[in-house]
């Protein structure tokens, strides 16, 4: 078994959690992300000087108050084996909680969207890359019958520059 499948067979993808594209950021200007998952990376660019991964004393909800709307940070979870296994929501903003419904303090592979994989399956594409990820989704729900979603996912590290954390802004499209 190889690592690429030793992690894919680690989260168990629901039948409904639709399609996804998780890559790594072709740069600060990616035309995948959404304007303000681009004006997030050139932010975050600024305050680590584009030389190492985020931390979260880089920065306070306040420098990024006009995206909190969109913005969900989950704690992430390890496995024995060292791989993303899940993610608990620690802040989930107010567009986030209306489009979802609230999952704050939650376990993101518990959410019933399908969002959780495409959480943990982009943390893990941000360690391997040691860089942001964009991300593009479509899914049908039972009162939408389509809804894509256009991903930008900051890994945050903690002072050992372990990734702790992922910051994503998740812009929703019909």
């Amino acid at each position: 078994m190889s690592s690429f499948d030793k992690q894919n067979t680690l989260v168990r993808r629901p039948e409904d959690a639709g399609e996804f594209i998780l890559l790594p950021a072709t740069g600060l200007d990616d035309p995948r992300a959404s304007d303000a998952g681009r004006a997030l990376m050139h932010f975050f660019h600024e305050r680590t000087g584009g030389t190492r991964l985020l931390k979260r004393s880089d920065f306070s909800p306040m420098d990024i108050k006009p995206y909190l709307v969109n913005i969900i940070i989950a704690d992430l979870i390890y496995g024995e084996d060292g791989i993303v296994c899940d993610a608990t929501v620690r802040l989930m903003g107010s567009g986030l909680s209306a489009f979802y419904g609230e999952h704050t303090g939650g376990k993101v592979l518990d959410h019933p969207s399908g969002a959780g994989v495409r959480l943990v399956m982009g943390a893990r594409e941000a360690i391997k890359a040691q860089s942001t990820v964009i991300g593009t989704s479509a899914q049908a729900t039972q009162d939408r019958p389509l809804y894509k979603v256009a991903t930008c996912m900051i890994p945050i590290v903690d002072d050992s520059g372990t990734v702790i954390q992922m910051l994503g802004h998740i812009y929703p499209y019909i």
